[in-house]
């Protein structure tokens, strides 16, 4: 099935993005699914690195960009782990090191009104009223994308919501 995961995918090997540099929470299994679909099909995609720690992520996609003047992206879970991304953040920004930071977030919906709805405890208290304002004063660009129908019509018809 293509979701909007899979646009994701597709999105970063279109931007040049060889790697990318995660620490798994408990909000992607729908991106996961989505990677073993299309390892499982031969569809080229970015390789998976996976990291003990979101500040290690980010150093290690850093160091990636020094050593090959090719920006990847890193990967990592709702709130804590974007705080967790603290001193890389600052080392990438002052260091002017082009990289892709993705975060996770809880679901936006609570009563089944899309597919990925809350369903899970921890759902609610790893909500934050802000939570790109962790790293906003270090990013060039935010934004949030909180459901598959807000990817451009043209980026992927028939793309589903890419939530748990």
């Amino acid at each position: 099935m293509y979701t909007a995961c899979s646009a994701f995918l597709e999105a970063l090997v279109e931007a040049g993005v060889s790697h990318v540099f995660v620490n798994w929470g408990s909000d992607p299994p729908s991106l996961i699914e989505a990677i073993a679909e299309a390892r499982a099909k031969g569809v080229v995609m970015p390789r998976v690195i996976t990291c003990p720690n979101e500040m290690a992520a980010l150093s290690a996609a850093h160091g990636f960009y020094q050593a090959s003047g090719v920006a990847q992206a890193v990967i990592v879970h709702v709130e804590c782990g974007t705080q967790s991304l603290g001193g890389a953040v600052h080392n990438a920004a002052k260091g002017r090191i082009p990289v892709l930071i993705f975060a996770g977030a809880s679901p936006f919906t609570q009563e089944g009104e899309l597919p990925g709805s809350r369903n899970e405890f921890i759902q609610w208290i790893q909500d934050v009223h802000d939570q790109r304002g962790l790293v906003r004063g270090y990013m060039r660009y935010d934004y949030e994308l909180r459901k598959g129908a807000e990817y451009p019509a043209d980026c992927a018809p028939g793309v589903a919501v890419c939530q748990q």
